[in-house]
């Protein structure tokens, strides 16, 4: 949502949403939005990357739930079951939230976190 409130004149959510405002004059001071999408891209495949490596299963072998081995083999073994929830749980819903409503979604903390974070993570020279 930082990235569509640059035409939004800030002085209309000063003072009803004070993160946001925060964050937005962070971000948008030189390239700051780009080291923050940078860093955010960094910090996704991260979360996704770690939310598979803990759905994988220990041992393929293991009857689970009485699917097939088929079954097994395209949702566990392979990630398609997590690819799925992760993208329509993890991202598909935040980001209609985010598009829909941008100024409340960035009034909040965890949101100013996220923005140092990445930024931090631009900064280091991982990305």
């Amino acid at each position: 949502s930082l990235v569509g409130l640059p035409p939004v004149d800030p002085d209309l959510y000063k003072d009803s949403h004070p993160l946001t405002y925060k964050n937005a004059a962070l971000a948008f001071k030189g390239d700051n939005l780009d080291r923050y999408l940078m860093g955010r891209q960094f910090m996704v495949l991260l979360v996704v990357f770690v939310i598979n490596q803990c759905s994988s299963p220990l041992n393929p072998k293991v009857d689970v739930l009485g699917f097939s081995d088929g079954v097994k083999f395209v949702f566990l073994d392979i990630g398609l079951a997590m690819i799925v929830f992760t993208c329509i749980l993890g991202q598909l819903t935040t980001q209609v939230n985010a598009s829909h409503m941008m100024i409340d979604y960035v009034n909040n903390y965890f949101a100013l976190f996220t923005l140092y974070t990445c930024m931090v993570v631009e900064f280091s020279g991982i990305m």
